[in-house]
């Protein structure tokens, strides 16, 4: 693609849809606010030349420098985290718009990406406890701290360790396999607040933990801070004491169900469908001759 876009041009290629020129896919902030002004830092970034894995370790240099500032314990040193967190989030959507407009998306640059934003994620729960130890609090803020990194930390390895189950399955089988599931990234609303238990408590918990909301949290906290400081670490003390009973709490049972539930099992049957070989049978394929292979389910096997 061209080095020097316009911002229609980019628009058309770098969010996640079918070339609308609209965000369509990601949470509200995602699609409001996040990746339309992200085009601005891509238009830049492209013209600079500076590459995604460039963008993504700025934004590993901006959470962590955000949780740093917020574990000082100071009211400025709490504004300029929140700051710095802001600016990461934004540079955590220019970082895809690049890869996407230059054509370089790759594995390795989702997995640099998965990387920043668990460092990111133990950094600032711990860090948000620590700042309350440093403004004179007691230790057990640390360890709040460390309760809500850790609560978050394990929200978030709940997907990953699934989706790496389903690889070390995909490895080890004889078979091959036609992916005919998951959500793929196609546009979808979000899910409604369930009015019947557990999911009127879990739902609410489980969005309390999102990044968006709390990034958006501590966006309200920081100008707090500024107009009514008391206000403030009152308000701070009992939001992360808060979420260091929700944080692990949620992340223990979802993985207590999803092993008492065996659901890693359930999801890779319904993404992944068998398919059996028949050597002795030809078909086309994508303009060359292949052997023909048949979903087992058809024939109630597998």
């Amino acid at each position: 693609m061209t080095d020097r876009p316009t911002l229609v041009e980019l628009r058309t290629r770098v969010f996640k849809n079918s070339g609308t020129g609209q965000p369509e896919i990601g949470n509200w902030l995602a699609r409001r606010v996040g990746r339309p002004s992200a085009v601005y830092g891509t238009w830049f970034a492209v013209r600079l030349g500076i590459s995604a894995h460039a963008v993504t370790l700025a934004t590993l240099v901006a959470n962590l420098g955000g949780a740093i500032a917020i574990g000082t314990g100071s009211r400025s040193g709490f504004i300029a985290g929140v700051v710095l967190l802001m600016l990461a989030y934004w540079l955590d959507h220019v970082d895809g718009q690049v890869a996407r407009w230059r054509g370089t998306s790759s594995l390795g640059g989702v997995y640099f990406d998965y990387l920043m934003h668990h460092a990111a994620t133990m950094a600032l729960g711990f860090s948000l406890g620590f700042g309350l130890t440093m403004q004179g609090g007691s230790p057990m803020w640390s360890v709040a701290g460390f309760l809500v990194a850790a609560g978050w930390t394990f929200l978030n390895l709940h997907n990953d360790c699934r989706y790496k189950a389903f690889f070390q399955r995909l490895k080890r089988a004889e078979r091959s396999y036609r992916i005919d599931g998951g959500s793929g990234g196609r546009p979808a609303p979000p899910s409604p607040w369930p009015r019947v238990w557990p999911g009127i408590v879990t739902w609410p918990m489980s969005k309390s933990c999102e990044p968006h909301i709390v990034l958006v949290a501590l966006v309200i906290a920081a100008v707090t801070a500024v107009v009514a400081p008391e206000l403030w670490l009152r308000a701070l003390g009992m939001a992360v004491a808060a979420m260091a009973v929700v944080a692990p709490t949620l992340a223990a049972a979802r993985v207590a169900k999803t092993i008492a539930g065996n659901t890693p099992d359930q999801e890779f049957n319904r993404w992944f469908r068998p398919l059996l070989l028949l050597p002795d049978r030809k078909h086309v394929v994508g303009g060359e001759l292949a052997d023909a292979v048949v979903d087992h389910d058809l024939f109630g096997r597998g």
